[in-house]
This record gives structure tokens, C-alpha cells and sequence, in this order.
């Protein structure tokens, strides 16, 4: 009985929306073209990133055929790096900008492209499953303000909160040297 209550959760669950109502996640998406290193420009305040600064992921093919990420922080309360590993797959279909990523085991969190520099894969916009997290990436770690204010105003026309947003600081070194 409760090997089917069980399947019956994930069914229910893997049925649900996968990206906030309203909200597309790109097509024509090419891995290929993505992988390699994204720096987080701004994005919604969340628990994970907390003290976070100077955010950014490497994704990768690892040996196994894998998506592979390592996200860099750093943290500005304790003056130090923080790496997490993580792994990820294109969660439906290859030609749509839709992962599964994971950074704790085999628990997986939607993480949708919604908006993406097709000609040159430069800049893209992410969110999670609902409204409460999206980030604003961009392969620099400094973009031009204009295209900063219109990939903000993408984000709000979308309907995310835009009020509170935490935007990178790239402004000087870390004590350590890192980024």
C-alpha cells in the first residue's frame, strides 16, 4: 500500500507545472553552446546564496557523459570561496532550455532558461519552478547597464520581483585574490 501511495506522489508531483504560469522556457536550446562558464549578474534573494557574492557556474560534460556544475562563491561574511558541486539533465525535451539540476544528492530542482542570447549565447535568464527565484546571467562578470536594465525589464515583464533584486559585486578583489 505504500509502494503505491509513493508512485502515486511522484506521478502527481512530476505532473506538476515545471516552470511559473505564463512563462515559456526557450526553444532551439543547444547544450553544446551553454556549456562552459556563466557569471550571475543579479538575481532573487535566496537561502542558498546567502552572503553570496561574485556567483558563478561551470557546466561541463563530465567523463560519464554527464552536465556537470561547479558553482564558485564568495562569501562576504566569512572572506572566503565557496564551491558546490552539482550535476544536471535536460529534463524533456533536448531542443527546450529545461534542466534538472542537483547539488544534494538525487534531489532535483527545475532550472529553466527563459530568455537566452541565441546568436551568442552572452546573456540568458533563469528561474526555478515558481516566481521566487530567477537569476540574470551573463558569460562577463560585468555587462553593459542598458542591457542590464532591459534583461531587468524582461524579468518584470514576466512577472518576478524585480524590487528586490541582488545584483553582483564585481566592484574589487576578495582579500584572497579569487575572482
Amino acid at each position: 500500500m505504500l509502494k503505491k501511495y509513493l508512485v502515486f506522489i511522484v506521478l502527481l508531483i512530476s505532473g506538476c507545472s515545471e516552470v511559473p504560469d505564463g512563462v515559456r522556457v526557450v526553444d532551439g536550446f543547444r547544450l553544446d553552446r551553454f556549456l562552459g562558464t556563466w557569471h550571475e549578474i543579479a538575481r532573487s534573494d535566496n537561502s542558498f546564496e546567502k552572503n553570496l557574492d561574485r556567483v558563478s557556474a561551470v557546466y561541463s560534460i563530465d567523463d560519464s557523459g554527464r552536465i556537470s556544475i561547479m558553482n564558485k562563491g564568495y562569501d562576504v561574511e566569512l572572506e572566503r570561496w565557496r564551491f558546490r558541486q552539482g550535476k544536471a539533465h535536460i529534463s524533456s525535451d533536448k531542443s527546450k532550455g529545461a534542466l534538472k539540476v542537483s547539488f544534494f544528492g538525487s534531489f532535483y530542482s527545475e532550472y529553466n532558461i527563459i530568455a537566452l542570447d541565441k546568436e551568442h549565447y552572452s546573456w540568458a535568464i533563469a528561474c526555478g519552478r515558481d516566481r521566487s527565484m530567477f537569476w540574470i546571467l551573463s558569460r562577463e562578470p560585468v555587462i553593459d547597464k542598458a542591457l542590464m536594465k532591459r534583461l531587468a525589464a524582461k524579468v518584470d515583464s514576466l512577472g518576478f520581483d524585480t524590487t528586490k533584486l541582488r545584483y553582483a559585486g564585481y566592484s574589487g578583489k576578495p582579500k584572497d585574490g579569487g575572482n
